[in-house]
């Protein structure tokens, strides 16, 4: 199978997650889904962590360092907040904000990588955060009027986005020495005890049984086609192509995220989402991009 449509096939399923989080949410208190969600990527990356051992065991104490930062601090928590982010605003606004991300990416890059900034690249950030500041504001920032549970929702989904990029920007010298599959089974089991230490105190697991079948298959699927498998594909993908021929791929996640929200949860889809929506996307264009570096 060509690695593009993996790639496509992993952008997609990841696109799909807003939507089935907003499903999901509908059964299982907050907390109790980003534990059970964690917990079956978990067991399900754990014989993956278990074959690659002896690759990992060559890794260094740096390595294990930033694989634990990128556990906690670049999968578990923007998880956490794009799920309480999800319950207080909207799928849509969620699939359009995760652009924040490679944008993000652009500026820490810069910052803790020394990597040069070009043009686009300055007009990726501008672009980026003008467009989250539309969606979440629904209209031109101001201070006045109510700080509604929309609004509070937007700016968490928009620092959700910017989380994900540490996944790339802590995890970026570990994968000169750490396979990928191998660095994403043990971020994943990472995340989930950090996870784990967080929510057990406010998980109820006796109210499970009440749960409807539906729920448990939103939650399963957030687990093992969200979290597994697009993961599998995308890197299995990567072995075979160049990640710079495959950056605008990600596109599809808040296309993808967007139809669902609107066709199947009918999340509302604003003149200002619609603005907003395009500058994110002309921003991980310009992020994509290459270009002199500006010295």
């Amino acid at each position: 199978m060509s690695p593009y449509l993996l790639i496509a096939a992993s952008n997609i399923l990841g696109g799909s997650t807003y939507a089935v989080t907003t499903a999901a949410l509908r059964g299982f208190p907050e907390k109790d889904l980003i534990l059970l969600r964690m917990a079956l990527c978990a067991a399900l990356f754990a014989p993956m962590a278990w074959s690659g051992r002896r690759r990992l065991a060559k890794a260094t104490r740096g390595d294990w360092a930033r694989m634990f930062g990128v556990g906690i601090f670049g999968y578990a928590l923007p998880l956490a907040l794009g799920t309480y982010g999800v319950k207080m605003s909207s799928a849509t606004s969620a699939a359009l904000l995760v652009g924040v991300e490679p944008v993000t990416i652009v500026l820490l890059s810069a910052v803790f990588l020394g990597e040069g900034l070009t043009g686009l690249k300055i007009a990726s950030l501008i672009l980026g955060l003008s467009g989250a500041a539309l969606i979440a504001f629904q209209g031109l920032p101001t201070l006045s009027g109510v700080f509604s549970d929309r609004l509070k929702g937007d700016l968490i989904l928009a620092f959700h986005g910017s989380c994900w990029a540490l996944y790339s920007v802590l995890g970026k010298s570990a994968l000169k020495r750490v396979k990928p599959l191998d660095f994403t089974a043990i971020t994943s089991i990472i995340g989930f005890f950090g996870v784990a230490l967080w929510t057990a105190p406010g998980v109820e697991p006796s109210a499970w049984s009440a749960v409807p079948f539906r729920h448990w298959l939103a939650m399963i699927y957030l687990a093992a086609a969200g979290g597994f498998l697009a993961v599998i594909l995308w890197n299995v993908a990567l072995e075979k192509v160049e990640a710079s021929k495959v950056a605008n791929f990600i596109f599809l996640q808040p296309v993808v995220g967007v139809l669902l929200g609107v066709f199947l949860q009918g999340d509302p889809f604003s003149g200002w989402s619609m603005a907003g929506g395009a500058l994110v996307l002309s921003g991980m264009w310009a992020a994509s991009r290459g270009g002199p570096a500006i010295s």
